[in-house]
């Protein structure tokens, strides 16, 4: 990613939902664990980590379920597009990279609950891997 790609800009599927990042991301990455498979009904989620100060909603309101005590999951309410993850313990906003506009201008440089992932899943072993998260 270059400085040409920012602002990232995001939206949920049915456009109730724009986001922008100002800044380039502090992790990139895809989750295993089993909390971000039932979270989106995917077999892994792709991740960007940004500081709260870089994450502008433009448009609507992003609504939050709290998954687990002090982690919140926020959502578009009309569509229910996974769009973000915070809470205790996190410095950093997560956003999906798949809700991004243009998701492949992020490569994802790790994987992490590697100990969680389906076992039909082909993991790039040229990636940072993780069986939890890394300390």
């Amino acid at each position: 990613m270059t400085g040409k790609d920012l602002p990232l800009e995001g939206r949920c599927k049915c456009g109730a939902v724009h986001y922008r990042v100002l800044a380039a991301p502090t992790y990139v990455g895809n989750c295993h664990c089993d909390d971000c498979r039932r979270a989106t009904g995917g077999a892994s989620v792709p991740w960007i980590g940004a500081r709260p100060e870089d994450f502008e909603v433009v448009r609507g309101d992003i609504r939050e379920f709290e998954s687990s005590p002090g982690i919140l999951r926020g959502f578009c309410g009309t569509c229910g597009s996974s769009l973000t993850f915070r809470g205790e313990g996190w410095d950093e906003v997560g956003i999906t990279i798949a809700s991004l506009d243009n998701p492949n201008a992020i490569t994802p440089q790790s994987n992490v609950f590697l100990k969680e992932k389906l076992h039909w899943l082909l993991i790039n072993e040229d990636m940072r891997n993780y069986d939890g998260f890394p300390s």
